[in-house]
């Protein structure tokens, strides 16, 4: 706690309920913490289900033009974003606006934001041009739009979040000179209660796990191939998630692959609790994706003392150090050698879920949050100043 004025926050993000994933824990996390400390929180997003919403009261629904599904999707398309996001602003006289994405609702939010004179913050959660596919058009255009688009809006707002190294890199590559910070995304305070439960070590058969969207950029077919490759007898997958390529997905491990149904298991939103739980049981987390910016679920599996094994991509590196709370590979030959290697060494195993607890304190809701509410007393204050 600290001794400044507490504050009125404003989170807009495009992505919330009925979605789930990264972006929306990361949200959902701060806002708990931030009002937790005595600060007023808004959440300003998007009306994907109308009057189906069971939002608290501190959300914000900008109306929709139209709403529809596209690839199992919700899509809203909001009516006179500029408009509706200055006047809940304007009503809410927010001390400072942070921003989730670079388009649409956050568009609005940096205009309303120039017009309170406030500052605006936003955080640059993804590669955003990794998922130009989901955009049906000629690719390389798509990629080259977009890429222009995130750098004019990180060249406009007043201070960057970078959730890993690696972002904050690519952002500084991009010729970006606003001023950044690398700052992870804090874990909700129940994973901090997932110990490990001494009724689900492996004995015969090593529990490997993954919780993942189901969709393209994810790669999770390549722990299905590793699976293959390994010996059933010896290990089960257990892939816990939801999104538009599941049956694609399932078709790959039951058809193509020929993997038996009693060894991978399909686990489709899973109620919290149940989630913790195969965190719990778990006894090695595969992460396949290269293209998430920080991989939240890495740190939720370390919660639970669940180490990690993980084709290297940019969202893993700053989590997963080799030999202490994991490892990170190259292929999917390398990660079966790796799961081989860590199932015969039972002491390995346990250096690497001691290591995992540790690490995962750094993600300690309490200790993230405290370092975002100094960010926003500095830019609040340097703002002031101009």
């Amino acid at each position: 706690m600290n001794n400044h004025k507490k504050l009125r926050i404003a989170f807009v993000t495009n992505n919330y309920t009925p979605y789930s994933g990264g972006v929306v824990s990361s949200i959902n996390a701060f806002a708990t913490q931030l009002m937790a400390r005595g600060n007023t929180v808004l959440i300003i997003t998007l009306d994907f289900l109308g009057d189906k919403h069971e939002d608290p009261p501190y959300v914000v629904r900008v109306p929709s033009l139209f709403r529809c599904m596209y690839n199992k999707n919700h899509i809203a398309v909001p009516w006179l974003p500029d408009r509706a996001v200055l006047r809940i602003l304007r009503e809410f006289k927010p001390d400072v606006v942070h921003a989730q994405h670079p388009f649409l609702l956050c568009e609005s939010a940096y205009s309303a934001a120039r017009t309170l004179s406030v500052p605006i913050v936003f955080t640059y959660h993804s590669m955003y041009e990794r998922y130009s596919h989901y955009i049906p058009f000629y690719q390389p255009l798509v990629k080259k739009i977009i890429t222009k688009k995130v750098i004019q809006f990180c060249n406009k707002v007043d201070h960057i979040i970078a959730p890993s190294r690696m972002i904050h890199n690519y952002v500084r590559a991009q010729k970006v000179a606003t001023s950044m910070n690398v700052l992870p995304s804090p874990l909700r305070n129940q994973f901090f209660k997932n110990q490990v439960d001494s009724s689900c070590p492996y004995d015969k058969k090593m529990k490997l796990l993954l919780v993942s969207r189901l969709v393209k950029e994810k790669n999770v077919e390549l722990v299905l191939d590793v699976f293959s490759k390994l010996n059933n007898q010896k290990y089960s997958l257990t892939i816990v998630g939801y999104g538009p390529q599941e049956e694609v997905i399932r078709d790959y491990a039951y058809k193509k692959l020929k993997l038996d149904s009693g060894q991978v298991t399909f686990v489709i939103k899973p109620l919290r609790q149940e989630l913790l739980e195969q965190y719990r049981c778990a006894d090695l987390f595969l992460f396949p994706s290269t293209s998430d910016t920080q991989g939240l679920v890495l740190a939720e599996s370390m919660a639970a003392g669940t180490p990690v094994v993980a084709i290297d991509g940019p969202g893993q590196r700053d989590i997963v150090k080799n030999g202490k709370n994991g490892f990170i590979v190259d292929s999917d030959a390398q990660m079966v050698k790796k799961i081989q290697e860590i199932y015969l060494n039972k002491d390995l195993l346990k250096q690497l879920q001691d290591g995992a607890y540790k690490t995962a304190a750094q993600y300690a809701p309490d200790v993230v949050t405290d370092k975002l509410e100094q960010l926003y007393y500095k830019l609040i204050s340097s703002f002031a100043q101009r």
